[in-house]
């Protein structure tokens, strides 16, 4: 405090404030409370982890008839007509799949109304005529598939032709079409089937028999041949 004499004998008296201390500022609030309490779900929704990405939709029409599954690690397709598994993983494609379920996949095509029967014409050695059902036999086809093979001399891998997998899907889509092996074991099964009971027919023969034999090379192939005729001698 500082004092000054006056001319008139009184005495003034001045002061100078002393600097006062810097307080913290407050932070800016807002006045009304329902936007202080927006404010504070946004930031929590901000911090919340984000939802996990759903899985990548199967755009392929064959995914209709399989279910994708996971076994030992691997990725499988499992048919839902049959339950064979494949193989899931997508750097195969669905090639293999659709040709299962277009060609292979029997239980696909039986579902038929039981309440219609297929019926077919049946000729007799009599010339009579008779309609009857038809029931399908997958070994008779079998069997009917290897008696073409032999008798047209067709290539074995007639079986693994598109065309004719087509074809006979076309006449009957129950029948599993086999293998070029599977149709080499079936005809060696008749070959020894058919020399089996040709040695019975000789066994049981009480007259003498002639044989001959011929033998030729295709000009076309470069192979040779060689057919068996047999001449029964009556007594």
């Amino acid at each position: 405090m500082d004092t000054e004499d006056s001319s008139a004998g009184s005495k003034s008296f001045s002061f100078s404030p002393s600097p006062s201390p810097e307080l913290p500022l407050p932070k800016a609030m807002s006045s009304h409370p329902e936007q202080q309490n927006h404010n504070t779900e946004e930031e929590g929704k901000m911090n919340e982890p984000l939802p996990p990405r759903p899985p990548k939709r199967l755009k392929s029409e064959v995914w209709n008839h399989f279910e994708k599954t996971t076994i030992n690690g691997e990725a499988k397709a499992r048919c839902l007509h049959c339950n064979h598994l494949f193989s899931g993983n997508s750097k195969n494609g669905t090639s293999h799949l659709k040709d299962h379920i277009e060609l292979r996949c029997t239980k696909k095509h039986m579902k038929v109304d039981i309440c219609q029967k297929i019926l077919y014409i049946n000729r007799r050695q009599d010339s009579s005529v008779r309609l009857e059902n038809h029931v399908f036999s997958q070994e008779e086809s079998r069997r009917e598939l290897s008696n073409m093979v032999i008798l047209h001399e067709y290539p074995l891998s007639i079986v693994e032709h598109i065309g004719f997998r087509r074809f006979v899907h076309s006449l009957n889509p129950n029948f599993k079409i086999i293998s070029r092996n599977t149709l080499k074991s079936d005809i060696m099964k008749m070959f020894f089937t058919e020399k089996a009971n040709l040695k019975k027919l000789f066994d049981g023969h009480e007259g003498r028999v002639a044989i001959t034999t011929d033998m030729w090379t295709a000009s076309h192939q470069k192979k040779g041949y060689m057919v068996v005729t047999s001449h029964f001698i009556d007594d």
